[in-house]
């Protein structure tokens, strides 16, 4: 995302070291030791995937914009790092145990979250969870709000319900967290 360029120095400051570290962890605790995590907008690298691997998982990183994965690169330096569209993830079928969507959905317009989650059910493998962060909003349409971050106007897109649309994609609602002021969070499964 263009906009990401654009804050990509400041982000950092702005954002805390513990910022859905806990519901990542939370996920991969219950993969086996060692399992590959595909980390989709995962911007600088910190702190969900430096979590992740300093925890011991395989991670790969996905994002759209070059000035966040040149950070990603110097704080996770080893760590295998895409730039990608997750609309079309350039990743095997069924190549990971996990997918991790932190501040990444909301961005996009319904119709574009549609084809995230057929991307990500693809190289999934089976039973395989999928946390991401997004809004529901009761009769919505594909109309935006927006927001500013460091002067960076983003559009923000809501969804009427996330246990439809990512059911259409293999993809059964497990839970939703709402934490109020900060994100509403989703875990998803592959189905079998």
């Amino acid at each position: 995302m263009r906009e990401y360029d654009l804050i990509a120095d400041w982000y950092p400051s702005d954002r805390g070291r513990t910022v859905g570290v806990a519901e990542a962890l939370s996920v991969a605790a219950t993969l086996p030791a060692h399992s590959r995590i595909l980390d989709i907008g995962c911007g600088n690298g910190v702190p969900i995937t430096e979590a992740l691997v300093n925890a011991g998982y395989r991670v790969v990183g996905l994002d759209s914009s070059a000035g966040m994965l040149a950070l990603f690169r110097i704080n996770l330096t080893g760590t295998p790092v895409v730039r990608g569209d997750a609309r079309s993830c350039p990743f095997a079928n069924g190549s990971f145990d996990a997918a991790i969507s932190w501040g990444m959905m909301f961005h996009l317009p319904p119709e574009n979250q549609a084809a995230v989650f057929a991307s990500v059910s693809r190289l999934l493998k089976p039973g395989a969870p999928f946390l991401f962060t997004a809004t529901e909003a009761d009769g919505v349409a594909d109309t935006s709000i927006t927001g500013t971050m460091n002067g960076v106007t983003f559009h923000y897109y809501a969804v009427s319900s996330y246990r439809t649309l990512t059911a259409q994609y293999g993809l059964v609602r497990v839970d939703v967290y709402d934490d109020p002021g900060v994100s509403t969070y989703y875990l998803t499964r592959k189905s079998s």
